[in-house]
């Protein structure tokens, strides 16, 4: 067998070809209204079958479909930090606290990761609390003040030296 798909490409394309199968100059006005009812199928009344209607109804989609993924990462970053900072005020940290001490010991774990274990492993996502106290009481980093106004004097995070004691982790495996 030969191929010769390389010495093809390297030549140019005829022009009688271009003028029916490159979309972009427009030439093709049937190819264009099919491409325009295939994006449009799944409407509802005319905007299915009406040119004029499909081809307003299917750019007015691109446009939200492209507004969108600009508004999903901003949506995804505030639901993960909503959700982490939920599962550590139960536990006594706050997110930036407890993002910042995990980070300080590599434990390198992204906003999902550390969301869906907030919601579906919760004694994981305490333990992982109670590292981060053990961290932030052994160096001293600084420590979030609590969400009320008048909590403000009154530290999340207690300084007690051992977090961590050994029956802890006995209570711990016992659970499973």
């Amino acid at each position: 067998m030969v191929f010769l798909s390389r010495f093809f490409h390297k030549l140019p394309t005829p022009v009688w070809q271009l003028k029916e199968t490159i979309p972009g100059n427009r030439t093709d006005r049937r190819w264009w209204r099919m491409e325009t009812f295939r994006f449009t199928f799944n409407a509802d009344g005319r905007r299915r079958h009406c040119f004029s209607i499909a081809i307003r109804y299917m750019k007015n989609r691109w446009r939200l479909a492209s507004r969108n993924r600009q508004i999903k990462k901003i949506f995804y970053r505030e639901l993960w930090e909503t959700r982490i900072n939920a599962g550590a005020m139960e536990h006594g940290l706050r997110y930036p606290t407890l993002h910042a001490s995990l980070l300080r010991q590599n434990i390198l774990l992204n906003k999902p990761m550390l969301s869906d274990l907030a919601i579906y492993e919760p004694r994981t996502f305490e333990c992982l609390t109670l590292i981060a106290k053990q961290h932030i009481s052994n160096t001293g980093l600084k420590i979030a003040r609590g969400l009320n106004p008048e909590d403000q004097d009154r530290p999340i995070v207690t300084s007690d030296d051992h977090v961590l004691t050994p029956t802890l982790f006995r209570d711990v495996t016992k659970r499973f």
